[in-house]
């Protein structure tokens, strides 16, 4: 499965974002909303340190949250919208007076993002309170053409004013455009071909320094091997498929890059910590 050339597949992964960037892949992609919910979640509630498979869109209606994506950590406070992209690794926890959030789970389909929080202060807080309330009311509804896509519309507009004034963490991206070429070369390969079962073969065959250099640099880089790069590409994808489709596990691992189902079943127990049998979609969390 070769998506490097593939038309409908988009890649927003380099050092800093475009916001414009995003916004337009975003406007143009299928966007399927999971979903909606207001919810208070008491001081000290916290979130285990895990990968989300959607995306997570978020309104601060009171109290305030910490929130860590990808190792980068911000207190975010009352009248705070933020994003975090599918595939961050998070964790939140809620201070002292407790917090209360209006939120939504949704995948973009062909659009991968950088997996670094964004973040704004609306101007009008109300306006956007209504945009989330509108759709809340409707979400179990989602089964019906229409409502899904009213909803896909006002989740659009919701988008379109967020990502014109949003915030990321710059300090982030400064650490990380310091990567070597060859290391981010690398990783946008991986990126695209990680679901080709020759994938790592595939991979060294297009090094341009020697193997043994390059393993060196790309350790001390990124801090794991490419073996262990690609098996967290490979079983990320698995678990979304896994909880947001009704996929059969033969077709998810054979989609992921793994030509033995059986090999499959044990390498997502070892990475995820559960069967994947026992890892269909459930109830998340923001």
């Amino acid at each position: 499965m070769d998506k490097t050339n593939d038309p409908d597949v988009i890649w927003l992964m380099s050092d800093a974002i475009n916001r414009l960037d995003v916004l337009q892949a975003l406007l143009r992609a299928p966007l399927q909303v999971t979903e909606i919910k207001s919810q208070v979640f008491a001081e000290r509630w916290e979130t285990p340190d895990e990968v989300i498979v959607t995306h997570r869109f978020i309104l601060i209606l009171k109290g305030a949250m910490n929130y860590t994506v990808e190792g980068a950590r911000r207190r975010l406070t009352e009248g705070t919208q933020l994003f975090v992209p599918a595939w961050s690794r998070r964790e939140w926890t809620v201070p002292k007076g407790g917090c209360r959030l209006l939120w939504c789970a949704f995948s973009s389909g062909i659009v991968t993002l950088p997996t670094v929080m964004c973040r704004r202060c609306p101007r009008e807080m109300s306006a956007e309170v209504t945009a989330f309330e509108a759709m809340r009311k409707t979400v179990d509804d989602l089964g019906d053409r229409g409502t899904a896509l009213r909803i896909e519309g006002a989740l659009k507009a919701c988008l379109a004013r967020f990502w014109t004034e949003a915030q990321t963490d710059e300090a982030r991206h400064a650490r990380e455009s310091a990567v070597h070429r060859e290391v981010a070369r690398a990783m946008a390969w991986l990126e695209r071909h990680y679901a080709e079962p020759d994938a790592l073969e595939a991979f060294y065959r297009t090094v341009e320094l020697s193997p043994n250099h390059f393993r060196l640099l790309f350790r001390r880089e990124k801090g794991e091997t490419v073996q262990a790069v690609l098996a967290r590409l490979r079983l990320r994808r698995a678990r979304y498929l896994v909880q947001e489709t009704a996929m059969p596990m033969k077709r998810i691992a054979a989609e992921t890059g793994f030509a033995d189902p059986l090999y499959f079943s044990a390498q997502y127990r070892k990475f995820w910590g559960r069967a994947a049998t026992k890892d269909r979609a459930g109830g998340g969390v923001a």
